[in-house]
């Protein structure tokens, strides 16, 4: 994982860039075949959101006496984010108007984003260590950036696995931050990865998609066109930073009741070391409030290991980011999809008490030996699963009531159904408990 985040990092990924269409490219050649939805420059999403036109960097830099002492070569983030084109020597006041520096550290390039996401606005500048700007000591400065704007189109990937069922759990990631490794390039180099161990499965129940987009406005663009596709989403999990080194942080749905929050938080507070469960976007937020909108509601997650120091700033680079901790983050996710694959609705066929220690069941859980189990509740268990056998609750929501390993529980239900104690049934989307 860690390998295509340092083939790609030091590029200008801006909303629609040259670089940004090879990065896809290299994507569907090495890792995960891609679908690209083409949106045209202009085109206005939801009457607001404005996909932009395409972005080129020529060249950039401040000299003095021809000497370059912020420069685009160096580090594409000396550049803000869609600059226009500038040429003048003009004076050490003027040249402070349009340089950005970071507000706590003094040795970082920040990143000035927010003309991708306004491309009615307009202005050019440069990014710049603080300690850079506070030994300029000249009164004039050569400044020359050649960039060039035109029409072109705004790329999304799409990675779609057929499952058994229609119902699509939707992840996402983006890939648009110029110049940065951990945010959120390593996110997609985990969506990839993972993707692809699904596809590896001999059978999947759900189907999966896997979205490539520029933050915001690229999700926006693709649920605004493909609603036949939205509307056999259950679920989305939005995955961001996972790399650096901090704990991993689940941030809720919308709502925090769903399924999917449940899941995600018990097999976080089951495997997880050091894991922390948040409220929706209570820390930081990106897709998941386009999943979330009005009209699609899709509760949707996100995954992160956010916050950390370098975060938007030149730091981000893949220094900070190890191989393990994508390992143990995309393994977290694998395990949140086992349930969510493997779950079923558990059926009794039988009334009255059948006696679980008669041989043709052996079913029987001898108290005498619940120690060893070092399992949860497993007393409350063995006297109350049969009124549990309801077809109102799965396997996951009855481990997760007794606090007991689900794997344990799915196979002690999987013999019920072995001996004709039950039937099973899928559990039944979120939208389908509330109707």
């Amino acid at each position: 994982m860690k390998e295509l985040v340092e083939e790609l990092y030091l590029t200008n990924r801006g909303f629609v860039t040259d670089d940004y269409e090879q990065c896809l490219d290299y994507i569907d050649e090495y890792k995960l075949n891609l679908d690209i939805h083409a949106y045209e420059s202009g085109t206005e999403i939801w009457d607001s959101w404005v996909v932009p036109q395409k972005w080129s960097v020529n060249d950039a830099y401040v000299a003095v006496d021809g000497d370059r002492i912020i420069d685009y070569d160096d580090h594409p983030l000396h550049l803000i984010s869609y600059s226009e084109p500038f040429e003048a020597t003009i004076t050490k006041s003027e040249l402070l108007d349009h340089v950005h520096t970071h507000s706590e550290m003094s040795d970082a390039i920040p990143w000035h984003f927010r003309q991708n996401y306004r491309p009615w606005d307009s202005e050019w500048g440069f990014c710049a260590r603080q300690e850079t700007v506070d030994s300029l000591d000249s009164e004039t400065y050569e400044v020359c950036i050649e960039t060039e704007f035109e029409d072109d189109e705004m790329l999304v990937g799409e990675h779609h696995i057929e499952g058994q069922r229609d119902e699509t759990i939707l992840l996402a990631a983006h890939l648009d931050h110029t110049g940065m490794a951990n945010d959120d390039l390593a996110g997609v180099a985990v969506g990839c990865e993972l993707m692809n161990r699904l596809q590896q499965r001999e059978s999947l129940t759900y189907s999966y998609t896997f979205l490539i987009v520029q933050e915001l406005v690229g999700s926006a663009a693709y649920f605004a066109t493909n609603g036949d596709k939205i509307d056999d989403v259950q679920y989305g999990i939005f995955l961001e930073m996972p790399g650096n080194d901090n704990r991993i942080l689940l941030q809720r749905t919308f709502t925090g009741e769903t399924r999917l929050d449940r899941v995600a938080t018990y097999v976080l507070n089951r495997t997880v070391d050091d894991g922390e469960v948040g409220p929706f976007r209570s820390q930081i937020g990106n897709d998941e409030i386009v999943f979330e909108s009005p009209g699609f509601e899709i509760p949707t997650v996100s995954v992160t290991r956010f916050p950390y120091e370098e975060y938007h700033t030149h730091f981000d680079n893949p220094e900070i980011i190890s191989e393990h901790r994508l390992e143990r983050y995309c393994s977290y996710l694998e395990r949140v999809i086992e349930v969510l694959e493997s779950d079923f609705v558990p059926m009794r066929t039988f009334e009255g008490m059948p006696s679980l220690a008669n041989p043709k069941y052996d079913l029987y859980i001898d108290p005498n030996e619940i120690e060893a189990r070092d399992t949860g509740n497993i007393h409350e268990f063995r006297h109350r699963i049969l009124r549990y056998l309801d077809g109102e609750h799965t396997a996951f929501d009855i481990a997760d009531k007794f606090d007991l390993d689900y794997e344990f529980v799915r196979s002690y239900l999987e013999e019920f159904e072995a001996c004709g104690l039950i039937t099973t049934a899928d559990p039944l989307a979120d939208s389908d408990r509330s109707a």
